[in-house]
């Protein structure tokens, strides 16, 4: 039986891509000549783009800088991405701002746009996750132990800020398979205090879909 390594970016990459898919669909079946539903889905998406936001600074601050130390000249290229990702951002944010600007036929034609280049960026940045998952992975399992890459993930959610823990939570809740969210929430069970393990495990029945819950619910009570 091959051993499991820990992964340190699959589980926030499978929450990311739930998220983008998500508001793609959301953007696709938008009506723009509806101010409101225009406004809600515009929402939406900043809502995802701040996520990502967050997602690199994570990254950026509390793995990529260990990983540089051990494997110098590595990242290079993923940060560069990540800048890259800024001007999307500023882009998809002027779109959206004219979209929610305009009215009738422009803003139908603005909301296509919007919904186009969103896409044409999910197809990117799908690209750059697989490589994180793949080639600085592999960096990281031949240069840290598990014991190294589980405190570093610890660390990194330690300085999750409360206001942005249960949208955090909820999204990896709702991307994980039964296996993968019976191990994350055991390990919290594990550490947490009961209350607030109870908080956790609420956010994860209203995620998860309730095959999944189920399951996990199951499998942590015996």
């Amino acid at each position: 039986m091959v051993q499991q390594r820990h992964e340190i970016y699959r589980p926030t990459h499978k929450a990311l891509r739930h998220l983008m898919y998500s508001t793609a669909h959301e953007l696709g079946i938008a009506n723009f000549r509806d101010d409101v539903e225009a406004r809600d889905v515009i929402t939406s998406l900043e809502r995802t783009i701040n996520r990502l936001v967050i997602h690199a600074e994570h990254e950026n601050n509390y793995i990529h800088p260990d990983l540089e130390n051990r494997a110098p000249g590595l990242i290079a290229s993923y940060e560069t991405d990540h800048q890259n990702d800024e001007k999307v951002y500023a882009e998809l944010k002027r779109l959206a701002q004219e979209a929610d600007r305009a009215s009738g036929d422009q803003k139908v034609a603005l909301g296509i746009e919007l919904y186009n280049r969103f896409n044409s960026f999910v197809g990117d940045y799908l690209g750059h996750l697989v490589r994180e998952e793949t080639e600085l992975q592999g960096a990281l399992w031949d240069n840290f132990t598990d014991e190294e890459l589980g405190a570093m993930g610890r660390r990194l959610i330690a300085n999750i800020p409360p206001d942005q823990m249960p949208e955090f939570l909820t999204g990896v809740c709702a991307a994980l398979n039964a296996d993968e969210l019976t191990g994350m929430l055991g390990r919290m069970k594990a550490m947490a205090p009961p209350e607030m393990f109870e908080g956790v495990m609420k956010m994860a029945e209203q995620a998860a879909t309730h095959s999944n819950f189920e399951k996990v619910r199951a499998r942590l009570s015996s």
